[in-house]
């Protein structure tokens, strides 16, 4: 048998399994409780919708739901949202604190190593399966948020650039494993319960602010124009900057003169411009957001295997 296995003959899986059979649970209810709301919201929810206009993602304040169940399908996918954006956070404490932690400072993980588990063996099946459960998780929640999404996609709760692309693509799949990961380094490092969850808590706070401070140059964006007759030009999307365009077809800030000839001229403007990301970014910037987390996950995955084997050396 191999040093990375995880047979059940081995009785490690189901040990985990066991130990940790009060997180399972509480993982299950949390995966139906929002699947059932989502499924709320794709089914009946979307049916009482009473939407007025063409739902086109593309085209903003195109429709709008004055039926019966608005005011609820809001609620509902507010809720879902909030449930999984803090999702990765959760996933961090409970690695840092239960996972790990709390088993190097009640000594039961030296304990396995001392006898037919090697501490590689065990790091590995402390990933390998939540990590399993949290892909099969989220996954389910992804793939249901999206035909939530599909049945009004104009409406602003279903569109990626008013403020939901995490739980519109496979970035909510990646971002609780980077918090596994984060949670893991940090139990391996404090070696205690609450110390473990806190630096764990810490870390995924930290790395997942800056990948999305990063997401909008992870793809190139679009630069539309418009002259001084036709003012700033209309666009969908998110929208990273917008000024004006001199002479030289610099991009400057306005200087707020549109009515104002003389002060156009005195600034050599002449038209203006908006720069984002347009619906059709959607896909290149998910996926591109999600290899970055996930390269973060194996980086940060490798030190913590790197750390056990030191510590286990000494």
């Amino acid at each position: 048998m191999s040093a990375f296995s995880l047979s059940a003959r081995s009785g490690l899986t189901w040990t985990v399994l066991r130990l940790h059979r009060g997180s399972l649970w509480l993982w299950t209810a949390y995966v139906v409780l929002v699947a059932g709301v989502l499924l709320w919201a794709w089914g009946p929810g979307t049916a009482g919708l009473g939407i007025v206009g063409h739902c086109d993602p593309a085209v903003a304040n195109a429709c709008t739901a004055k039926g019966s169940t608005a005011d609820a399908y809001h609620y509902a996918l507010s809720f879902a949202g909030v449930f999984l954006f803090f999702l990765p956070l959760a996933v961090s404490v409970f690695a840092g604190g239960a996972l790990i932690g709390q088993e190097l400072e009640r000594g039961t993980a030296r304990l396995a190593w001392t006898q037919s588990v090697s501490p590689i063996r065990w790091l590995t099946a402390k990933l390998a399966l939540p990590a399993l459960a949290l892909v099969v998780g989220t996954g389910l929640l992804m793939v249901l948020r999206r035909q939530v999404a599909a049945a009004a996609p104009g409406l602003s709760e279903n569109r990626w650039f008013s403020g939901n692309f995490e739980v519109l693509g496979p970035v909510v799949v990646a971002l609780p494993l980077l918090g596994l990961a984060c949670g893991a380094l940090a139990g391996l490092l404090q070696r205690r319960l609450l110390p473990g969850a806190v630096f764990g808590l810490v870390l995924t706070l930290l790395l997942t602010t800056v990948v999305g401070w990063l997401r909008p140059y992870l793809w190139p964006a679009k630069t539309v124009t418009g002259t001084l007759a036709q003012g700033y030009p209309g666009f969908t999307g998110d929208v990273l900057g917008e000024g004006a365009i001199t002479g030289s077809g610099a991009h400057v800030q306005d200087p707020m003169c549109a009515s104002d000839r003389s002060c156009l001229a005195d600034h050599n403007i002449t038209g203006y411009y908006t720069e984002g990301h347009p619906p059709s970014h959607f896909w290149p910037l998910q996926l591109t957001e999600t290899a970055v987390i996930l390269a973060l996950t194996a980086v940060i995955v490798l030190i913590a295997y790197a750390l056990l084997r030191r510590r286990v050396a000494r």
